[in-house]
């Protein structure tokens, strides 16, 4: 006998695996396969979407962050 998971059940786990990926997604380290699957979920789904949209900002924030304490002269 297999369980079948509803469609909201199906939904939050897709939700569930697509964000333990966003890390490895926005750091270009997933195959090409699992990459489109993280888009093509966070295109369709508002709360990954805003989670994708957030993680993205604030590594960019980060990472302007080090770029700029990279440019400063050291005293």
């Amino acid at each position: 006998m297999t369980l079948t998971l509803n469609p909201i059940a199906r939904h939050h786990e897709h939700c569930r695996e697509t964000r333990k990926q966003m890390s490895d997604y926005l750091d270009g380290e997933l195959d090409p396969p699992a990459a489109a699957r993280v888009e093509r979920h966070a295109r369709w789904c508002p709360n990954c979407h805003r989670m994708l949209a957030n993680l993205t900002r604030t590594i960019s924030g980060l990472r302007a962050l080090r770029t700029a304490d990279e440019a400063r002269p050291e005293r």
